[in-house]
């Protein structure tokens, strides 16, 4: 991720001029080069939020700020007097989202964005949108929770929508690296912190909505709202909602909007876009895509029902950013598999083993449904819940695990500050059979689930998807499923990746 951008020298006055109610204490005529919120990156002659985390507040790092070169520190606390060049402002995040886009030109409003929300699906159908535009030869940036591509450079994601400062800062690098598109994966505690302030969306789609994140949300109600908040963010006449007809809870979106809107569905024929035949296979994915403008047949290399509705989503998306159906068409069909998403690893194993980002009860539930889609094999799937998280959903994750799978191995996945063995035992109440395992050691439990498969099985690795870490008390130690289980397949007798086999 860019530090640092070229960017030019504006005076604190000129960043905090539009701000309503900021008080500021000391110099305002100070020239700004660099803006931060992470004193550990601030440089000479900077601006600090100092924003109040979940575990840290801002204020504690200004001295280190300052010692790093800062000028000017911003936030929400009052009586400040003794920090040289404070601005006290009653929302910093939202302060940090306006002076963010005015520091980098407001990147936000000058190219067209289509943001992707929803509780599962997104980075792929980011990813398909992105392919549909490249086929109408526009370049396009793109952030998701995989990587962020700046249109030129490409850089590992650090969480699923960034702060709205990286944000910004990486919408001024698309701009300058020629993007006209940015296509922007947009969670709901994003859209709640408030990281996408100050962009202008085009294209507003939405994909699915279960249960997810109600450690933040509190309710389903609570996280349905700020979903919707995306419907907000779209500029008038001009812009599209695309709207999953198959979820009922985004029926209600339709009276509140301001925006025109494209319907799509699996099988509901009131949509605009829809599916009237399809052929799953192990590799590949066929349909019949129906839209206002034809019907065409697609050929993709996105395996699963999932994806089906994930290419319905990112078509109506496409044509509703004015892309033509043959482009639509071609860009699905270009498309390659999305890292850590039903991602095959082969290591000359007579068994088909996957990686995927499955990291809900819905989705757990619409990945084992699609593997039996696909495979008369027996269904072996790891998976564990993350600490810190929604402790509710726990249960539900083992539940719907043990229903669907033939043989089930719970391990830990990113337990935080949490005991993994603790995490484990709040999984184990929705556990439904005796067919399964627990390894607390993720390693291990890699490798007890691949012993087991036989020739003709499917095994899933579930949960962590393209994640290169596993998170324990605050530490990221380094962890790749994919990298894990092919060493683990080794141990167990299986013949290296054969040259030249690719991904499918």
């Amino acid at each position: 991720m860019p530090t640092t951008v070229g960017e030019e020298a504006i005076t604190l006055g000129e960043l905090i001029q539009k701000l309503p109610q900021a008080e500021s204490t000391g110099r305002t005529d100070l020239e700004i080069e660099t803006i931060e919120y992470d004193s550990r990156l601030v440089r000479k002659n900077a601006l600090f939020f100092a924003v109040k985390g979940f575990a840290h507040d801002g204020y504690d790092f200004v001295e280190q700020a300052k010692a790093n070169g800062a000028v000017a520190v911003m936030g929400e606390r009052e009586g400040c007097e003794a920090i040289e060049n404070h601005v006290q402002v009653p929302d910093i995040r939202q302060a940090m989202a306006d002076v963010s886009a005015r520091f980098y030109g407001d990147p936000g409003r000058k190219l067209k964005v289509c943001g992707v929300t929803g509780t599962n699906g997104k980075t792929t159908v980011c990813h398909l949108i992105k392919q549909i535009l490249k086929k109408r030869n526009k370049t396009t940036g793109l952030i998701t929770s995989v990587v962020y591509d700046t249109g030129k450079e490409t850089f590992p994601a650090e969480r699923t929508t960034p702060e709205s400062l990286d944000l910004q800062r990486l919408l001024f690098l698309m701009k300058q690296n020629h993007c006209v598109n940015a296509v922007i994966e947009v969670s709901s505690h994003a859209l709640v912190l408030k990281r996408v302030e100050n962009i202008n969306f085009r294209v507003a789609v939405f994909t699915n909505f279960t249960r997810d994140h109600l450690d933040f949300h509190k309710t389903m109600e609570d996280y349905l709202r700020a979903k919707a908040l995306l419907l907000e963010k779209l500029e008038g006449d001009l812009s599209y909602a695309v709207i999953n007809l198959d979820v009922p809870e985004f029926r209600d979106f339709f009276g509140d909007l301001k925006s025109s809107y494209m319907s799509f569905s699996l099988s509901d024929t009131a949509a605009d876009v829809y599916c009237s035949n399809f052929h799953l296979e192990a590799d590949q994915t066929t349909l019949d895509l129906v839209t206002p403008m034809g019907t065409r047949t697609v050929k993709f290399k996105l395996p699963g029902r999932f994806n089906l509705t994930n290419a319905l989503a990112a078509a109506a998306a496409g044509l509703a950013g004015s892309v033509d159906l043959d482009n639509v068409v071609s860009g699905l069909e270009a498309a390659q598999p999305v890292p850590g998403r039903f991602e095959v690893v082969r290591a000359g194993q007579p068994f088909a083993v996957y990686i995927d980002y499955a990291h809900t009860p819905d989705a757990i539930e619409r990945l084992c449904q699609s593997v039996r889609e696909i495979s008369e094999g027996k269904l072996l799937l790891l998976f564990g819940c993350g600490g810190n998280r929604d402790r509710g959903k726990r249960p539900l994750m083992g539940k719907a695990a043990t229903t669907h799978a033939d043989f089930v191995v719970v391990t830990s996945d990113n337990p935080r500050d949490e005991e993994p063995e603790a995490i484990l035992e709040d999984i184990e109440p929705g556990l439904k059979s005796g067919n399964y395992e627990t390894h607390v050691d993720r390693r291990e439990a890699i490798r007890a689930i691949l012993q087991k498969a036989q020739a003709g099985d499917v095994v899933v690795l579930a949960g962590k998807g393209a994640e290169k870490h596993q998170e324990i008390k605050g530490v990221r130690h380094p962890f790749d499923d994919i990298s894990e289980a092919k060493t683990a397949l080794t141990e167990l007798g299986y013949g290296p990746q054969a040259k030249g086999d690719e991904k499918s």
